[in-house]
């Protein structure tokens, strides 16, 4: 019995030594290591590319708060604060870098799916994807851009056409304020009256009567100036007797005397007494 197992396990070792030693057997093993080595080799180009493409979404992922902030800020009526304008081009920059990165890595993943045996529908796919992603974004910065710029331009206008109305209101406010000056001076002007008296003798010396009625041309440097017409309305005379040369409304004025006998003349109506002349001539008798 013996004999008859080591005779058998003999047999088994001659038979599997002839087996490996043939030429067949060689070929096998030496496609079944080149297959080990293939599948070890696609399955790490499999997770490079993976890698990439995680890399490539996580990238799309960190840009989206930058392009939110920059969606508000270029439908925003306000105007652009230097510390927004700063956190606006620092946004701008980080997107733009960050879809030139993906830009590469999307053309890498590109060339390594090319050259590599892998034949993934759902590779392609993602890959498809991310390129019209890439496109979207691509074109939504470019559009936030020219929002941007475009609100920067009409605030620049509107800043302008402040600037434009804030002068024309302090010119306006300089011409009203001339205007006032002007109104001002001319109804102090029409307040101003003028007022002489003397005797008969005197008031023709002075060449401001003649025959009994108001000399032309007469000088008026020889009056006294009444600058506010509304409120003198009693004009001292020192003398007994007085009597109007210049035309004045009758009623709007008397001759009334004082406490010491003298004659003083009083104004009812200043308006109607002053409205025929501004100048008052009264000759008196002492």
């Amino acid at each position: 019995m013996k004999r008859i197992i080591l005779f058998c396990a003999v047999s088994a070792f001659i038979f599997t030594s002839c087996v490996k030693s043939s030429s067949e057997y060689k070929s096998l093993q030496a496609e079944n290591d080149s297959l080990a080595l293939a599948a070890a080799r696609a399955n790490s180009e499999f997770e490079q590319i993976m890698t990439l493409l995680n890399e490539v979404d996580a990238n799309f992922q960190s840009i989206k708060s930058a392009e939110d902030y920059l969606t508000v800020q270029s439908s925003s009526p306000d105007e652009i604060s230097p510390s927004a304008r700063d956190r606006i081009q620092d946004n701008i920059q980080f997107v733009t870098e960050t879809l030139d990165k993906n830009r590469k890595q999307i053309a890498d993943l590109e060339d390594r799916l090319k050259k590599s045996n892998l034949n993934s529908t759902q590779l392609s796919k993602t890959l498809d994807n991310l390129r019209r992603e890439l496109t979207e974004k691509t074109n939504s910065l470019a559009t936030l851009r020219e929002e941007l710029a475009k609100r920067e331009r009409q605030i620049a206008e509107l800043t302008e056409n402040v600037n434009l109305l804030s002068n024309d209101v302090k010119t306006l406010s300089e011409e009203s304020s001339v205007r006032q000056q002007v109104i001002n001076r001319q109804q102090a002007e029409l307040n101003v009256a003028y007022y002489c008296f003397g005797t008969s003798r005197e008031l023709k010396d002075m060449k401001i009567v003649a025959n009994g009625q108001v000399a032309p041309n007469f000088n008026r440097n020889l009056f006294v100036t009444i600058d506010n017409l509304h409120t003198q309305k009693v004009i001292p005379l020192y003398a007994k007797k007085g009597k109007l040369i210049s035309k004045h409304p009758v009623g709007s004025y008397d001759f009334v005397k004082d406490a010491t006998g003298n004659v003083e003349l009083q104004i009812f109506n200043p308006m109607a007494f002053w409205s025929l002349t501004k100048y008052l001539i009264i000759e008196v008798k002492i």
